[in-house]
């Protein structure tokens, strides 16, 4: 078997050099010629990940696939060459008068005083506001849940949904996985420094939203899962949106302030 090195062109493919394609005596002599290149280091950390857990929302795609998607994504951004066709779908409509006003067919009876869109960590403001007695809704495109893969966090964020009473000591530190000190910052050409006590525990989203879920279930909160808001119609006197299920068609929801 013989290894080749190949080269990268400006197009990205892959060539060999002529001086380095075997001739037909040697192919007969080997049966199999393979061209590979070492995999970066980035590559075999991320592909070394359990992706079992992976989830929809915030910070739930966590692959080496999806951190190229997401590569791909910023480039074109940053590319002279990218072209914004079209204009973005309109989805908040400012309305005149009141809601009362509007017909709304197969409308919700449900009145909310609040409804947060995006679940993974609206969940924790979501909770905070109806432990205060609000009617909150959650709207989320996924299942509400965490990912399997930790969540950076300082000790002293934690404690906080502790003093706003939605998380005890003791269900903190069932989320903790990890912790350690100090980390060493870099910064090209400035040097690095240590610090402590920052990012330096590891929790567990999986436990940690499950958690704030069954308490926001506890309070009286509401959680749309697999649904995706298509329209938002803003009146005087409170806000109406309509939202899909699974890609079929919803009804209207009201959002009121008086």
């Amino acid at each position: 078997m013989v290894l080749l090195s190949p080269t990268t062109t400006r197009t990205g493919l892959f060539q060999l050099s002529s001086s380095s394609v075997p001739s037909l005596n040697n192919k007969k002599r080997n049966n199999s010629i393979i061209a590979r290149t070492t995999p970066s280091r980035t590559k075999r950390i991320m592909e070394s990940v359990s992706v079992s857990g992976e989830v929809g929302g915030a910070g739930g795609a966590y692959t080496y696939t999806a951190l190229k998607r997401l590569d791909q994504l910023w480039s074109n951004i940053c590319s002279d060459a990218h072209v914004v066709t079209g204009l973005p779908t309109q989805v908040v409509t400012k309305m005149s008068g009141s809601y009362k006003d509007y017909e709304f067919g197969g409308r919700s009876q449900e009145v909310f005083d609040v409804v947060v869109c995006g679940g993974t960590l609206g969940i924790f403001l979501a909770t905070a506001l109806c432990s205060k007695g609000l009617r909150v809704g959650i709207v989320e495109k996924n299942v509400l849940k965490g990912r399997e893969q930790e969540w950076n966090i300082s000790r002293k964020e934690l404690l906080e949904l502790v003093e706003v009473g939605i998380l005890t000591e003791d269900e903190l530190e069932r989320t903790i996985s990890s912790s350690f000190n100090p980390n060493k910052c870099g910064f090209e050409g400035r040097g690095d420094i240590w610090v402590e006590n920052i990012l330096n525990l590891g929790v567990l989203p999986s436990k940690l939203v499950q958690i704030m879920k069954d308490r926001f279930d506890s309070f009286g909160g509401v959680t749309f899962e697999g649904h995706n808001v298509s329209t938002v119609n803003v009146y005087k006197d409170g806000v109406m949106w309509k939202q899909t299920r699974w890609c079929l068609p919803g009804g209207w929801f009201l959002c009121s302030w008086i």
